[in-house]
């Protein structure tokens, strides 16, 4: 194949180069890159970063995990720097205000869409339309092979991040998205030795990429995603603090899609959700067809 004649050297338009890629090759970084704000992870992901047009798969044991620490730079960028909104289309629990403003992210460009599952992939297709979206951040544990596709051509046709969130068990099956990572939580190896605030500092996420523009990773990287104490209910801030409840009020369990209560837990397996007794601090976020702000329920 001497005389064959390599596409890039055919003058093609920047646009039609970016749709193309060599299978020996990490694409090249693009303007509609969003930094994950990870250097490590930005090195290995197609483009230095999250690509827009393209569909992202995170893999998780349970919520909480570890993902949404992941994509917090990422979310305040878009909300804070870019002025764009990001939008939670079916999450599995209530998303946890406190912590994104203990993240820097604007909350006021943050929208809920509470979609029963039926509803959930015409959702997400319709908030890739809306103009404004930076980022739309879906979950659907039984998606099927074909509603993948339909993802990932809404969000080729979209200038916003999306990030599909589905269960670890679906790695073994075949996906249209074109970037798949695994993500499991890990403790430092020196843990048992440590008190709990310093293990909740080095807190790590290890990423397996398993599928991605490129060759695959010869081994699964590790980021540091410590926790941070304002981030986690209240309820497991004063326990760590060593201060009592209100009095005469019992705890009332609530999960949230932000952090579990305590990730060793989660870690080792446990079914322990967060509990919270302040959920009246929280705003609740719905949506219609013209993605209206968020509503204070309070």
């Amino acid at each position: 194949m001497g005389a064959a004649i390599s596409l890039f050297e055919l003058g093609m338009s920047s646009r039609l180069q970016r749709q193309l890629w060599r299978g020996n090759q990490i694409s090249d970084a693009d303007p509609g890159v969003v930094s994950s704000g990870h250097r490590k992870l930005d090195r290995v992901l197609p483009g230095a970063g999250w690509m827009a047009g393209v569909l992202t798969e995170l893999l998780v044991e349970d919520s909480g995990v570890g993902e949404m620490r992941l994509l917090a730079r990422t979310l305040r960028e878009l909300t804070t720097i870019k002025g764009r909104s990001a939008v939670f289309v079916a999450p599995p629990w209530k998303p946890f205000l406190t912590a994104f403003r203990a993240w820097g992210i604007e909350t006021e460009k943050l929208f809920w869409v509470k979609a029963p599952d039926d509803q959930a992939l015409w959702a997400a297709e319709q908030s890739l339309k809306q103009k404004g979206i930076g980022a739309v951040l879906i979950w659907l544990p039984k998606v099927r092979p074909e509603a993948v596709r339909r993802l990932q051509v809404a969000a080729q046709e979209s200038q916003a991040l999306a990030f599909l969130f589905r269960p670890i068990e679906a790695a073994s099956q075949s996906s249209a998205a074109p970037l798949r990572m695994i993500c499991r939580p890990v403790l430092p190896d020196d843990a048992q030795t440590m008190n709990r605030r310093e293990w909740m500092q080095q807190v790590m996420l290890e990423i397996d990429i398993i599928k991605r523009r490129g060759p695959l990773l010869e081994k699964p990287l590790r980021l540091p995603l410590p926790l941070q104490m304002p981030a986690l209910p209240e309820h497991v801030r004063r326990s760590r603090l060593g201060r009592p409840g209100k009095s005469g009020q019992k705890a009332r369990e609530v999960n949230h899609v932000v952090d579990s209560g305590d990730i060793a837990a989660f870690i080792a397996r446990s079914s322990q959700a967060a509990i919270d007794d302040d959920a009246g601090t929280e705003l609740e976020f719905v949506w219609n067809a013209e993605l209206v702000g968020p509503v204070d329920r309070r």
